[in-house]
């Protein structure tokens, strides 16, 4: 099926739907964004993406008028149209035109973009490659992906899946597009610092916490990682992804992080 996209107050052709030459998201990557998925006609965990995707909003400075209740409309919209088993959507909010390039001086831009979508394979798992940097303005969801892309080429020439991103001062942070997670002697451990709060990652804290799990939230170096008995990583395309590599380090898919992935699946449902 091929999905409108709605841009601003209603629902329109692909074809239809265009960013002007002007718009600072495409001119400076001033702009938000969130990514969330419709199940089988349900989104999920709907609530805490628009949660994000204001709060993404507010901390960029991006005016709007929007309320949670209006966006969470429009998305009970598309999900009565979706006629896919999975559907990502992914939530686009530029602060809109200026005609000096750097200001904006006309209102913010919205727009929906639903796409038919289908998950990373849990079993072939994904291998890291570790990158000493830090993302500008972690915690906040911005069109700004400029240093993942300009390297992507390198580390997938090299066999590599992701990124691992580390500083000395933080230790490990996170990948590209997700967060991290170790085990280590029946602990799981997850960074503190310098992220963007993945929403599985928080329902991955959760289920520990209700399931009286062992967990750790805090600083991780990045041969705290390598020295684990199991890593994976968390993300609404992932759901949990074990991660078999890190450099020159191997790992096997461990049995939490199979409990921890069977255990969303059930919430999700």
């Amino acid at each position: 099926m091929d999905y409108p996209i709605y841009h601003n107050n209603s629902w329109k052709k692909a074809s239809e739907v265009h960013v002007s030459i002007f718009d600072v998201g495409f001119l400076r990557g001033y702009g938000i964004f969130d990514f969330f998925r419709i199940m089988n006609g349900r989104p999920v965990f709907m609530n805490d993406h628009l949660d994000r995707f204001l709060s993404s909003a507010q901390k960029m400075g991006i005016h709007h008028t929007y309320q949670k209740n209006d966006l969470a409309n429009i998305i009970l919209e598309l999900a009565a149209m979706s006629k896919d088993e999975c559907l990502g959507v992914k939530m686009v909010l530029s602060a809109g035109d200026s005609l000096g390039g750097f200001e904006p001086t006309s209102g913010s831009q919205l727009f929906v973009i639903p796409n038919p979508f289908q998950f990373t394979d849990f079993e072939k798992g994904m291998k890291l490659k570790s990158f000493e940097f830090q993302r500008e303005m972690a915690d906040i969801k911005s069109l700004n992906y400029a240093f993942a892309l300009r390297n992507w080429t390198k580390i997938k020439s090299e066999g590599f899946d992701e990124y691992i991103y580390f500083t000395t001062e933080d230790g490990v942070t996170e990948c590209s597009r997700s967060n991290l997670f170790l085990v280590k002697n029946g602990i799981i451990i997850t960074p503190k610092s310098g992220i963007l709060e993945g929403i599985t990652r928080k329902k991955i804290i959760e289920i520990c916490q209700k399931n009286h799990l062992p967990l750790e939230i805090r600083d991780v170096s990045l041969q705290e990682f390598k020295d684990s008995d199991e890593v994976f990583t968390t993300g609404s395309t992932k759901r949990v992804v074990p991660i078999l590599q890190i450099d020159e380090i191997m790992f096997e898919i461990g049995e939490v992080t199979r409990k921890l992935y069977a255990v969303l699946m059930r919430e999700e449902g």
